[in-house]
């Protein structure tokens, strides 16, 4: 009733969120997690860390002239032009064997493969990962990659998780260094005594990557606002209630988490694109009563379905649709004007179309989340190509369709800030995740060249690690079981109430030179 309504909207602060989303459908709240057996760990939640990866000096790494190391090595080197031919006449100085190519020939096997990226080429992935699984397979010494290039990171963080006896290692040199230089430095990097898997060469430095821990100081760690509700981190951002924000990727889980947040702390108008589609009217009368996945299943088997497969999927497209509709009740309890869309974030003419009415509608967008992304995990040994691009493009692409969707936008009237939700496996690497790390690293790339410089908005790839349960029936990023495998191994996670507002923080007071940040509440 109205009452009901009046304390929702009054609701500020983000433990009183969790309560409303589990409300809205019409659910007791209960603690995050799965109840556990006597002998099973608990899990531990809590507030995520904030890392940035910062540069650090390695060991020198220069080949010994005398070193044996190569000879009767045979080298693979994809690619062409002055880069190879200096690289193939200085391994041949060593007594190795080298073979370029474009493509790995369809038999033999390398003791090591050399990718050369060529400057301001177009990304090579997704498109050269079989090549890279090809040479894979045959358990080479040595796989490097020479040049940057948009997700190479991520992937190569995996690969050195999935081969561990494998040199796995993606070497960016200076711009301006030249080819017999780079076949010198790549000659290094084979003989090199660690196994670091990012290296940034410069003339005299050899430099890796790594997390360190970076606060906010006093207002980014407790807030400014009355019981941290996020007010004053809206007002910083400029968000109140004429302000309109964007988020992409679905009205769900963490996604719709964060949007009451903002709707909690500035009222701001939401509009939220997803891929479910709601069906118009009320819900079937059969169905609606049916409340956990084993009741829709009875009631789905009651109506004639059969064919198992059918079967659930039926009862994640209902689930689904319980959600976003959850999640549309919640944010206009919170006082916040909501609209939803079915929109594929790949169908670029969709997302400008979409955007364009957006602008056209409220004068401009002030900020926008880009959540979209599917996980197929698997080690690169068996992964199909396939799968790899899908999960690859659907992340990456996606991204890349919005901001250019932004970018039409007359000057002045786009959004001041652009959050691209990202992982923590793009930063550490991940066994069987070489594909959604690459995707997420690849980010990177998309929210910095969109920010650029001088033009006052920020682009931010957030790194999330694994989330608790937002406790709105959505796992977020950890089912129950893996909830429970995380606590086997010690892995803390991120409490949904503040990992929503650290985001909000970062957004207010962390520093704009920050295009990447690591949110999380452990390692792995």
């Amino acid at each position: 009733g109205d009452t009901d309504v009046e304390e929702l909207t009054k609701a500020r602060t983000a433990a009183s969120i969790a309560a409303l989303v589990a409300g809205a459908r019409g659910e007791a709240a209960e603690p995050a997690g799965p109840e556990a057996g006597p002998a099973a760990p608990e899990p531990v939640v809590v507030a995520p860390k904030r890392l940035v990866m910062r540069e650090f000096d390695l060991a020198p790494a220069d080949p010994a002239p005398s070193s044996d190391l190569l000879i009767g090595r045979s080298f693979l080197l994809l690619g062409s032009g002055p880069v190879a031919e200096a690289l193939t006449a200085c391994l041949t100085v060593h007594g190795a064997h080298a073979v370029t190519a474009e493509e790995p020939p369809a038999e033999g096997e390398f003791d090591g493969l050399v990718h050369l990226v060529a400057p301001d080429a177009p990304p090579v992935l997704p498109d050269v990962f079989p090549a890279y699984q090809r040479v894979l397979a045959g358990n080479p010494r040595w796989v490097l990659a020479a040049g940057a290039s948009a997700g190479l990171r991520g992937f190569f963080r995996s690969l050195a998780r999935e081969y561990p006896d494998t040199v796995a290692r993606v070497v960016e040199h200076a711009p301006g260094t030249t080819p017999e230089d780079i076949a010198a430095e790549l000659v290094a990097e084979l003989t090199a005594p660690d196994h670091e898997p990012v290296v940034l060469r410069s003339p005299g430095t050899r430099r890796g990557l790594r997390m360190a821990e970076e606060g906010l100081g006093l207002l980014g760690s407790t807030g400014a606002g009355p019981a941290g509700d996020g007010a004053a981190e809206a007002a910083a951002l400029g968000l109140d209630a004429d302000s309109v924000v964007l988020l992409v990727g679905g009205a769900r889980g963490i996604t719709a988490r964060f949007a009451a947040t903002l709707a909690a702390a500035s009222r701001c108008r939401i509009e939220l694109f997803g891929r479910t589609a709601l069906p118009e009217g009320a819900e079937d009368p059969a169905l609606a009563a049916a409340g956990t996945a084993g009741e829709l299943r009875s009631a789905l088997i009651a109506g004639g379905l059969r064919v198992p497969a059918e079967i659930e999927r039926a009862i994640g497209r209902i689930q689904a649709e319980r959600e976003v509709r959850a999640t549309l009740r919640t944010l206009a309890a919170l006082g916040s004007e909501v609209r939803y869309r079915t929109v594929d974030a790949l169908d670029g003419d969709a997302v400008r179309r979409a955007v364009k009415e957006i602008h056209a509608e409220h004068g401009g967008i002030d900020g926008v989340v880009y959540a979209a992304g599917v996980i197929e995990d698997k080690l690169i040994a068996e992964k199909r190509p396939r799968s790899y691009d899908r999960v690859f493009r659907t992340k990456v692409d996606g991204a890349r369709e919005l901001l250019s969707a932004l970018g039409e936008l007359p000057d002045g009237e786009g959004p001041r800030f652009a959050v691209l939700f990202g992982s923590i496996a793009a930063a550490l690497g991940n066994r069987g995740q070489s594909d959604y790390a690459a995707a997420n690293d690849a980010l990177e790339t998309l929210g910095a060249r969109w920010a650029g410089s001088g033009t006052g908005r920020r682009g931010l790839t957030v790194h999330w690690g694994p989330w608790a349960p937002t406790g709105d029936g959505n796992h977020g990023m950890v089912t129950p079981e893996l909830m429970r495998h995380y606590a086997g191994r010690g892995i803390q996670l991120i409490d949904p109430d503040e990992g929503t507002m650290s985001l909000l923080r970062e957004l207010a007071w962390g520093p704009e030179g920050d295009t990447a940040v690591v949110y999380t509440a452990s390692g792995w």
